[in-house]
């Protein structure tokens, strides 16, 4: 029963990467409130620990120093590391519960153990949200300008698929940085030390910027998932999918680089499609299938059945979800989760200006 509950968990950890780990992390955070209440500094420490471990390699790599040492390559640390730089995987449900949370009735026990928490939430999402910036920052920043600013460059030496999925993908990494500098100020002021030295309200004036946030985080996330689908094969497809690992540094043609393995020197958008490429297809789970044409001598795998001549049996993990159908998931996840949200928000809204209303008119008799 246990293997059966955590291979369902892996597959839909798979095939609805935000929805299951916003599901985790909410459930997580309603049992640890108390915990993180009274410690937060130690979960702050915590999730800075990534930052930093992403950090520390990036700045040496732009003074022009190389580390050797990869924590990526260190094993389970290495698959969190991998993780923690997903904005799907850290940041993005972090954002999302906080968003939930000024959303609901905090008259609700569960809601009320997670607004109780809210300020400390702010302040740990800022770390998987920063790594995340940088890595895209270094890596997709430079080509997502140079689709506006130098597009003819562009499409020579990027593998575009579509125009139109290049240019929602670059349109959407450019957007990161508006939300990132929106993102910032919310952040800071998120910290006890300078919201107490802040007017009560300058800072709730401020505060309203997070509905800008809110909503340039959707255009974003649903701009990176439609310009994926136009466009599989392009400039931002690859390297979206590689730098989820990054760990060390390199400088590739004066400027840095954050990639997931030092060894591996070739960018794969730079890479021009082969005649193997054009009908290879998807490659299904990053596994390489290798043709043996061309080779002289035409080779057949053969299947070996297992003893006793049973079938083996077909599980959870077996079934297999195309990339193009995870993406459409993530779509109608992001639909049905900002989707309810606006409802939610524009609801306890008219409730609070009804409130309001009604507390005015018992004042004036």
């Amino acid at each position: 029963m246990i293997k059966v509950l955590m291979d369902l968990m892996v597959f839909l950890r798979t095939t609805a990467p935000l929805l299951t780990t916003l599901v985790i992390f909410t459930l997580l955070f309603i049992l640890l409130s108390k915990s993180i209440k009274k410690h937060a500094n130690i979960y702050y420490i915590g999730f800075s620990i990534p930052f930093f471990i992403y950090l520390i390699p990036a700045i040496l790599g732009w003074c022009g120093v190389d580390m050797e040492f990869s924590f990526i390559r260190v094993p389970v640390l290495g698959e969190i590391l991998r993780d923690y730089i997903h904005m799907g995987s850290f940041g993005h449900p972090l954002l999302i519960i906080i968003m939930y949370t000024g959303a609901l009735d905090p008259k609700v026990s569960w809601v009320k153990k997670l607004y109780g928490i809210r300020k400390e939430l702010s302040i740990i999402s800022g770390f998987p949200v920063l790594t995340h910036s940088i890595v895209r920052i270094v890596n997709n920043l430079p080509d997502s300008l140079k689709f506006f600013t130098n597009n003819a460059e562009y499409m020579e030496n990027a593998r575009v698929a579509s125009g139109l999925g290049a240019g929602i993908s670059s349109f959407s990494f450019v957007l990161g940085v508006v939300m990132l500098a929106v993102y910032l100020p919310l952040w800071v002021t998120s910290f006890d030390s300078v919201r107490k030295r802040m007017e009560a309200v300058k800072w709730k004036k401020l505060q309203k910027w997070a509905y800008v946030l809110y909503t340039t985080l959707f255009i974003h996330a649903m701009g990176i998932q439609i310009g994926g689908m136009l466009n599989p094969r392009g400039e931002q497809a690859p390297r979206a999918a590689t730098e989820v690992a990054a760990a060390g540094t390199q400088r590739n043609g004066g400027r840095t680089q954050l990639q997931a393995n030092p060894e591996n020197r070739e960018r794969p958008q730079e890479r021009q499609p082969s005649n193997a490429d054009a009908g290879s297809g998807e490659r299904n789970n990053g596994q390489n299938v290798q043709g043996a044409a061309g080779q002289g001598n035409s080779q057949q795998a053969v299947v070996v059945p297992p003893r006793g001549g049973r079938a083996p049996s077909v599980g959870i993990p077996d079934i297999k979800v195309s990339q193009q159908t995870r993406q459409k998931i993530h779509i109608g996840s992001l639909i049905l989760i900002f989707g309810s949200y606006l409802y939610l928000r524009l609801r306890k809204a008219k409730r609070d200006a009804a409130k309001k209303q009604s507390k005015t008119a018992e004042a004036d008799i």
